[in-house]
């Protein structure tokens, strides 16, 4: 239940680093020679799950078994895309539809970990 609040968690960083990182490219859209950013949180995460196993330990004097990494957080990566005869890698369009999905996942995301830690509250208090 822990790993899943870590999980969303981070995220939630990512989305929030992702919100950043539209609202600045949107904020240059007229500045010429701005290169657009991007956040890659998903295809680290992927990366991730594939290359790592970890087996399950069920008394702390049995060895640990597989990697084990943390959660991978969020980068930021430019983009070498250019859209304008200034140089700017701003497409205004593709930014606005970036922005609305991230807002979304954003929304879920914190839905998800609500539900995490409510589930943890009725383990706690029990049943009524």
């Amino acid at each position: 239940m822990l790993t899943n609040i870590s999980l969303l968690s981070s995220a939630l960083n990512a989305s929030a680093l992702r919100q950043k990182s539209i609202s600045n490219n949107i904020a240059n859209v007229d500045t010429p020679n701005y290169r657009t950013t991007k956040v890659a949180f998903e295809e680290i995460l992927q990366k991730e799950v594939n290359s790592t196993f970890t087996g399950r330990r069920t008394d702390e004097r049995h060895f640990t078994i597989g990697a084990q990494g943390g959660i991978p957080s969020a980068k930021l990566k430019q983009e070498n895309i250019v859209f304008q005869n200034s140089g700017n890698g701003v497409d205004i369009d593709y930014e606005m539809s970036q922005l609305s999905q991230n807002t979304i996942w954003y929304q879920s995301l914190t839905y998800g970990i609500n539900e995490e830690f409510n589930l943890i509250k009725t383990a706690i208090r029990g049943r009524s």
